[in-house]
């Protein structure tokens, strides 16, 4: 304040003047001292002012009188004087030594009780004006005021209590403004930190400045006071209360913070007197027990306890206040004490501490904890230490500790008694004071237990409304109000929350703390950063505000109630999840999790995710902070506060048994409102929840199972409530039924903002979503009713995180793919159309960079689409098609690497696939490879190749596979069409092009092409016959359209991993193949009724595929190195399918023999002789292996396997062609196993009528093709043995002579053969013309040397002599007829040149030799001539019945003809033949001569032989004349013969002999013969009579009696010649003549007669005799 100016000086002057003229009035009688005293303090006051002296230099001047005024007691010169005295204290003119003197004029004046107001004032106005009071006189002056302040009165005691309090704050007011440099201040604090005693008595109060030390001075004594101690300073001070001294303190310590702070005695003092008292004090609050009353009072409780023992509303309240001054601005100092005193505040809240004390606890407690400054300090100074007490901690939960006893230690009375049951549902009613019913709303509070407690504090976040701790004025405590405790602690605890996360938000720079501001235990102790502060405030409080704000939601009655809680709760949960404290974070969503949730709702992951927060210390009774204990009253209390909104059903999880979960479940508002803060706390801060979104999902999970809200199919997974009965069993009220699109909203959003989240934070979202599903997919093995939440959220998780695919896809997409592969067919349907959902839109997706332009990403979105292959099931291929029906038809253009995976995918087929799938991959396919076959990458060529031959082997739809072959054809013509760009195209596909060991050197184009034959290959193999045909004809039509575009050295792999390798596999499959006839309905042709038959069609197509590849192309494959040993394997296996038991087989594989042979002639000069000395081979080996053939076996096998007629007449027609390449090398041996073929190709038996079609193609006169063939194999070789080989002669006439035979022997099996006619018309009319052939060649070679020297004439003469014996019982009687032209034929040309050469030769040469070199005399030819012709005249064979005498007479004449053959070529010149031929034909005539019906037993006698002997009769004639002729008769045979001098020789006189022997001998045997017959018949005759003998036997007699009659007349005409032998027999058989006279045939009596005439020139003898 500056200097007064003069103008104020003179103003204060004469007021001062004026009011000391006042006094002098008054004073003049009664107390003159006084009067005169003023009147020269008046004089003074004149002369200073006109000398202009300072006032403060006459101020204890001017003071005197006034003293003396205040002296005499007089209440009107008293209150003058004082007047006076405050103008002057206010003129700031009085020094410090007239301070003391108004100083003790004020205690006179205390003292006297005179004017206690007015010297009130003027000591308020000496302390407060300026400082010059000071030590013993502010003592005095404070020590006045506490004396008046106790005064009775009330107004001095009201005034002087202001005036304490004011000059109190004066004091340190004072103090405050000392001015202290810094560096002394420094060294001050210094010194005061290093020396200062503890007591803080002695020096440290000495160094004070005067103004502090009275500060300090005057504390002390306050405290002193208050803990009943005599004061040091304030001397004087007879009577002090304990609130009042309290109040007085903690306005001390709450506004000059800063000195005591400055100065260290002060400190002392706070740490040794301060502390201590309020140490002290607390005593009897924490050792009372007050029983928990809510009465209020403290002279209510029940305990024993002495008075001075008792805790005093008042002091307490003091105390509490004082407590709280020192925790608030003084923890620094006061560390370990402020851990006391908090310690002690928290035993305050014990539940046996009185309700008031409680009650100003916890305002105290929420005065601090509204301060996120103390809360820091707090943990940072004690929860962080190791070894100090964790105050926060326990302040929390004894908070919670709190709120817990507030429901379960309520006495019962003061609980609302339960209504009657039988009140009126409809009528209003109250429970616990609340009222409830309809009409009625809801009021805050709480409500837990049948405890109700209202709430009464409207919570504003950092707001400390402190009621009872500003109640100063009262002495007991006031009636507390009902929840006003709850209702604190609820605030406490939502404040707690707000403080921690101010503390944790607000990022301010660490408050820099001077070591001299700290308490001597903590300096040099190891600092605590910030963020361990954070975490520890979290770790100390998470607990307890957790048991109590579960508890308090749980309980609250009203929206915006649980709302504060909710969102307190949501606060806490994301700060610790941003500090990484994972377990508080878990715990808190846990917490709002089970509120949501019905109550007793069972959920495991809740329980695990939930650690023990059992916080009540003082309950007798332990609660559970989630509020679902106590069964009986859990859910039926609740019922009134909130409005049941939802019925339904809980979902099943696997924790528990499925009867543990049949009953409904409700839901309440507040489980909805808890519903949307789990919604808000995951979409606002879903980048902290972590491992926690588990938690939260599998909530929502529940929650939307029980509303019924449900993902519906192609909405991409948004949930929607089911309105049908049948798909939910929830009951929903129709308020929240409009709300249930809004909660699905909010679902969705939750899930769509997930594209905001981080990618860590996106996989803890994703890795929930896979193991909520997965525990879907465990509840749905046991056929419950899976939730399909988790799949549809993965697919809306997946739909809004496109942009980032790569972060996730892999996640989703294994789970989705382990979805779909679920047996249950809900659950597989939703994972299947959200995986194809999902990959349709990541397709679609404009991807940076363009997915055109990324192979990568391609691969990778693929991919699942690939692993869905995997899964057997029907639904989940064909959700997969429609998929890449979809992906074709939109994002076929920018598919570039990924089209390998998309084949694959189209042809992953599986034999359980039904028809429809296949036919809907196949289109997909068919799009492929029309519409997008330019599009796609060479490398995918190969796969398109394997799709397609997929398709083509599939067994659901034979269409399909024709289809498919034909696309393999496209796929062909495609190469074809490109081979430009594939030949500089590199495509690798190990996996798919064929593995080709030994071809490294291959060009990828033909290892392409190699890749389209092996799969045509492939399907050859397939199980259905037209898929076969197709493939094959498909195969082979490749091979010679495209097979020039080959290299050389490809053709070599293409015949040995293409073509011999299939004709492996067919044979092999084929001959496995089933004889069981189809058993299906459809109609079959029986050649195609089995496997085996249909095999047989693939082997023909095969064969004669790869045959026709060896012909067409044999320009190309004869360069190859190893084409002769092709050549070789081809023919083996046509030798190894000739020998087929199916003859299509075999008749094919001849039939490709015989394309190769006969393409083979296009190029003679080529010809190679190994090659074709190998099919030589293969052609006789085929012969040979196909005509073994055990008869035995055969006649007793039902069904015999036999080479056809077609197969054998292929083989035969092969050799003509065949042997054009190998005559040059064709030996004798070859013809050996020619032979051995052909014939055995004869002798194959037909035993089925199926090939009557082929063999009876002609007429009856026709040859059979097999016999065709086989003449023209033996023309061709014929030919050329007689142009150029003629050493093949003998075996040509040997196959002649053995084909010959089968005139009249049928081959073997003949009996087997179920054709008529065939056997034996057929294979005689072939010997008959073999017959014909082999005498034509014979003509035509006779005089050959290699003829004769292998005695071909005695082989022909063999060969026909059968069919002449056999004669009438040959098969055809053309055979006897030609096999005796072809006798006579061979006799002839073998005697055609011996006549003239006879001629020439002198009469005593030797048997000649004509120039054929074969000696016409060799025995053995003769003897068989003769034998020949002996069985043929003389057959044992009769005629057939149906010959017709014509026929007969015939045939009687060709025996004749032989007999004029013999006697023109042997009888004339029996000179050149051997003399046993000569005597073989004599007794052939003879028996000619004498020659009958054979002989016939009984049984035959009725057969009529009549024309026969009729017929024989020439013949027996001509031989009877002839033998007459050349034997009897010498002359005229000698003139017959021509040749008079052959009898002049000996041997002719020996040939004379034999004639006679051979005369008498044929004689003898005819009479011997006439005699028989003729005893035969008179005794059949006799015993037939009177029936008469058959006419045969009658024919017979009159022959005999004809014959008799002419012998006899032979023998009469040269008896010379006859012996008496002759004569004895003939007269013998007179008798015999004469008995058949009896004989009643006409015949034989005519032809007896004559017989019997014959013997009248005998009835003498002779005159020789």
């Amino acid at each position: 304040m500056g200097q007064p100016t003069e103008e104020e000086i003179k103003k204060l002057l004469d007021a001062l003047q004026s009011d000391l003229k006042n006094i002098s009035l008054e004073t003049k009688r009664r107390h003159p001292n006084v009067k005169e005293s003023a009147e020269e303090t008046i004089v003074k006051i004149r002369n200073a002012s006109s000398n202009g002296t300072p006032l403060p230099h006459i101020s204890n001047q001017v003071l005197y009188p006034l003293v003396q005024g205040c002296e005499t007691k007089d209440n009107k010169v008293v209150n003058l004087s004082l007047q006076v005295i405050q103008r002057l204290i206010t003129a700031k003119v009085l020094d410090s030594k007239g301070a003391k003197y108004v100083v003790e004029t004020m205690w006179m004046l205390m003292e006297s009780g005179i004017e206690e107001v007015r010297l009130l004032q003027t000591l308020t106005l000496l302390a407060t004006t300026n400082t010059v009071l000071q030590g013993e006189g502010m003592a005095r002056c404070l020590v006045i005021c506490f004396r008046l302040a106790f005064s009775k009165d009330t107004v001095v005691s009201t005034t002087a209590g202001a005036t304490v309090r004011h000059l109190v704050s004066a004091v340190f007011d004072r103090a405050m403004v000392v001015t202290v440099s810094d560096d002394s201040l420094d060294q001050m604090m210094l010194h005061n930190l290093k020396g200062a005693s503890p007591s803080g008595k002695g020096g440290g109060i000495s160094e004070l400045p005067a103004l502090v030390a009275d500060a300090y001075l005057l504390f002390q004594d306050l405290i002193q006071l208050v803990n009943d101690d005599q004061p040091l300073w304030l001397q004087g001070i007879v009577e002090m209360t304990r609130t009042f001294g309290l109040e007085l303190s903690e306005n001390v310590l709450n506004n000059y913070t800063s000195v005591f702070y400055k100065y260290t005695p002060f400190r002392t003092l706070l740490k040794e007197k301060v502390c201590s008292l309020v140490i002290k004090l607390f005593s009897p609050n924490i050792k009372y027990r007050g029983g928990g009353s809510g009465g209020g009072g403290g002279s209510g409780g029940g305990q024993q306890a002495a008075a001075f023992d008792k805790p005093y509303y008042h002091i307490s309240l003091r105390l509490l206040r004082v407590v709280s001054v020192l925790v608030e601005k003084y923890y620094r100092l006061l560390v370990t004490e402020c851990e006391i005193f908090l310690s002690l505040i928290v035993k305050f809240l014990d539940p046996d501490k009185p309700s008031w004390q409680r009650a100003l606890a916890l305002e105290l407690i929420h005065r601090m904890v509204v301060q996120p400054r103390l809360i820091r300090e707090f943990c940072r100074w004690y929860d962080c230490r190791d070894h100090a007490t964790n105050i926060f901690q326990d302040m929390v939960n004894s908070l919670g500790a709190y709120v817990q006893n507030v429901f379960i230690s309520t006495p019962q009375t003061e609980q609302q008694q339960p209504q009657p049951s039988g009140a009126n549902v409809g009528t209003p009613s109250m429970l616990a004071g609340l009222p409830v019913g309809p009409g009625i709303s809801v009021q805050p509070g709480f409500y837990y237990r049948s405890v109700y407690k209202p709430l009464v504090i409207s919570w504003l976040g950092g707001t400390a409304k402190c009621t009872y701790l500003d109640m100063t004025d009262r002495q007991e405590p006031p009636p507390l109000q009902d929840g006003y405790g709850v209702s604190l602690a609820f605030s406490c605890l939502l404040d707690i929350i707000r403080s921690v996360g101010l503390i944790i938000d607000q990022n301010q720079p660490e408050e820099k703390v001077d070591e001299s501001e700290l308490s001597s235990s903590l300096i040099g102790s190891e600092k605590v950063g910030i963020d361990q502060v954070r975490s520890q405030l979290l770790e100390s409080s998470w607990c307890g505000l957790l048991c109590s704000l579960a508890l308090l939601l749980d309980a609250s009655t009203e929206d915006s109630t649980a709302e504060n809680i909710l969102k307190s709760m949501q606060l806490f949960a994301s700060l610790a999840a941003r500090l990484g404290l994972s377990k508080q974070r878990d715990s808190f969503i846990t917490a709002v999790c089970k509120a949501s949730l019905p109550p007793h709702y069972t959920l495991s992951v809740l329980k695990e995710s939930t650690p023990s927060t059992q916080l009540v210390t003082g309950a007798s009774h332990p609660m559970p902070a989630s509020g679902d204990g106590g069964e009986s009253t859990g859910f039926a209390d609740g019922d009134y506060r909130h409005q049941v909104v939802a019925v339904g059903t809980p979902l099943p999880t696997a924790s528990l048994p499925p009867a543990a979960q049949q009953g409904p479940v409700m839901l309440t508002a507040k489980n909805l409102q808890c519903m949307r803060a789990i919604l808000s706390i995951a979409h606002c801060h879903g980048d902290l929840l972590g491992p926690a979104w588990h938690i939260v999902l599998t909530t929502l999970q529940h929650l939307v199972w029980i509303l019924g809200l449900k993902p519906t199919a192609g909405q991409g997974g948004h949930l929607k409530a089911v309105k049908s009965s049948s798909e939910t069993n929830a009951v929903i009220t129709t308020a929240v039924m409009a709300d249930l699109p809004v909660l699905a909203k909010m679902l969705s959003n939750l899930f769509e903002s997930s594209c905001s989240l981080s990618e860590q934070s996106l996989h803890h979202l994703v890795d929930a979503l896979v193991v909520i599903s997965g525990e879907s997919l465990q509840l749905a093995y046991n056929n419950r009713e899976p939730s399909l939440f988790a799949v549809a959220k993965l697919l809306e998780t997946g739909d809004v995180n496109l942009m980032r695919v790569q972060v996730i896809w892999v996640k989703i997409t294994s789970h989705l793919l382990e979805v779909s592969s679920h047996p249950h067919a809900k659950m597989r349907e939703w994972g299947g159309d959200a995986l194809c959902s999902l990959m349709q839109a990541a397709l679609k997706y404009q991807h940076t960079p363009p997915l055109h332009d990324n192979p990568k990403l391609q691969t990778l979105l693929l991919g699942p689409l690939v692993e869905l292959s995997a899964i057997p099931h029907a639904d989940i291929r064909s959700r997969q098609l429609e998929c890449i029906m979809a992906i074709l038809h939109s994002s076929a253009e920018a598919l570039t690497q990924g089209w390998p995976l998309v084949l694959s995918v189209i042809g992953a087929l599986r034999p359980q696939h039904s028809e429809a799938l296949v036919r809907t991959a196949f289109q997909a396919l068919q799009l492929v490879l029309t519409d997008f076959l330019p599009l796609t990458p060479h490398t995918s060529l190969p796969l398109c190749v394997d799709t397609a031959s997929k398709f083509g082997s599939q067994t659901q739809d034979l269409n399909i596979s024709l289809t498919a072959v034909g696309l393999l054809w496209n796929l062909s013509d495609y190469f074809y069409q490109n081979q430009d760009s594939l030949r500089n195209a590199i495509i690798a596909e190990p996996k798919i092009l064929p593995d080709l060991p030994g071809y490294k050197e291959m060009s990828t184009f033909d290892k392409l092409w190699m890749c389209l034959f092996s799969k045509l290959g492939d399907l050859c193999l397939d199980s259905r016959p037209a898929t076969r045909k197709s493939a094959g004809q498909t195969l082979f039509s490749t091979i010679a359209a495209h097979g020039s575009l080959l290299q050389t050295q490809t053709w070599q792999a293409v015949l040995w991993q293409v073509l011999f390798p299939l004709l492996d596999n067919v044979s092999l499959v084929s001959g496995l193949a089933s004889t069981e006839k189809a058993t299906d309905n459809l109609l079959i042709h029986h050649s195609r009724n089995t496997e085996k038959k249909q095999w047989a069609e693939t082997q023909v197509l095969t064969i004669s595929g790869v045959a026709r590849v060896f012909v067409t192309k044999r320009q190309l494959l004869a360069a190859l190195g190893d084409f002769p040993k092709a050549w070789r394997l081809l023919l083996e296996h046509i030798e190894k399918l000739s020998l087929a038991s199916t003859s299509e087989v075999s008749l094919a594989a001849l039939r490709s023999f015989h394309e190769m042979v006969v393409k083979g002639e296009d190029t003679p000069g080529d010809v190679d002789s190994t090659k074709w000395q190998a099919a030589w081979k293969s052609w006789v080996s085929i012969g040979k292996k196909s005509t073994v053939i055990n008869f035995e076996e055969l006649k007793s096998t039902t069904n015999p396997i036999l080479p056809s007629q077609a197969f054998v007449t292929a083989l035969a027609q092969i050799f003509p062609l065949l042997f054009t390449h190998i005559k040059p090398e064709f030996t004798e041996d070859d013809m050996e196993a020619l032979s051995t073929v052909l014939l055995a190709l004869v002798h194959v038996p037909v035993i089925t009528d199926s090939e009557l079609g082929y063999i009876l193609a002609g007429n009856d006169d026709s040859l059979l093709p097999l016999h065709q063939s086989i003449i023209k194999c033996v023309s061709v070789l014929e030919t050329y043995a007689l142009a150029s080989n003629q050493s093949l002669l003998p075996g040509v006439f040997r196959l002649y002579e053995d084909l010959s035979v089968l005139v009249h022997c049928q081959p073997q099996g003949a009996e087997l053969c179920q054709v008529k006619g065939l056997y034996p018309n057929k294979f005689v009319l072939f010997g008959e013309r073999m017959l014909l052939s082999l005498g034509r060649l014979y003509e035509k070679t006779f005089n050959l040397t290699v003829v004769l020297e292998n005695k071909v004439m005695l082989e022909i003469v063999k060969c026909v002599r059968i069919p002449m014996k056999k004669k009438y019982s040959c098969a055809k009687q053309s055979s006897w007829r030609i096999a005796k032209e072809v006798f006579l034929s061979v006799i002839s040309t073998a005697l055609c040149e011996t006549s003239p050469a006879g001629q020439n030769k002198s009469a005593d040469s030797q048997p000649s030799t004509n120039n054929t070199g074969e000696t016409v005399g060799n025995s053995e030819v003769w003897s068989v001539v003769s034998d020949a012709l002996d069985s043929f005249l003389f057959s044992e064979y009769k005629p057939p019945k149906d010959r017709t005498p014509d026929e007969l007479k015939e045939d009687e004449l060709i025996d004749c003809d032989i007999i004029e053959f013999l006697k023109e070529k042997v009888l004339l010149q029996p000179s050149l033949f051997p003399h046993e031929f000569i005597l073989s034909i004599m007794v052939i005539l003879n028996k000619g001569s004498i020659h009958s019906a054979s002989q016939t037993s009984n049984s035959d006698l009725n057969q009529n032989i009549d024309l026969y002997l009729t017929i024989r009769e020439d013949f027996a004639k001509i031989c009877f004349e002839t033998l007459l002729q050349f034997s009897l008769l010498e002359n005229d045979e000698e003139q017959v013969n021509g040749n008079h001098e052959l009898m002049s020789f000996s041997n002719l006189t020996l040939k004379g002999d034999d004639e006679k022997i051979t005369n008498k001998l044929a004689v003898t045997s005819l009479l011997y013969r006439f005699k028989e017959v003729l005893k035969k018949y008179v005794a059949d005759e006799q015993l037939h009579h009177p029936v008469p003998l058959p006419a045969q036997r009658v024919s017979e007699m009159a022959f005999v009696l004809k014959a008799i009659a002419t012998l006899i007349s032979s023998l009469k005409k040269t008896p010379s010649e006859v012996d008496r032998r002759t004569w004895v027999q003939l007269f013998d058989l007179y008798p015999d003549l004469v008995a058949a006279t009896a004989s009643t045939a006409p015949s034989v009596a005519a032809s007896l007669k004559h017989a019997l005439l014959q013997y009248g020139d005998l009835l003498q003898p002779p005159s020789a005799v």
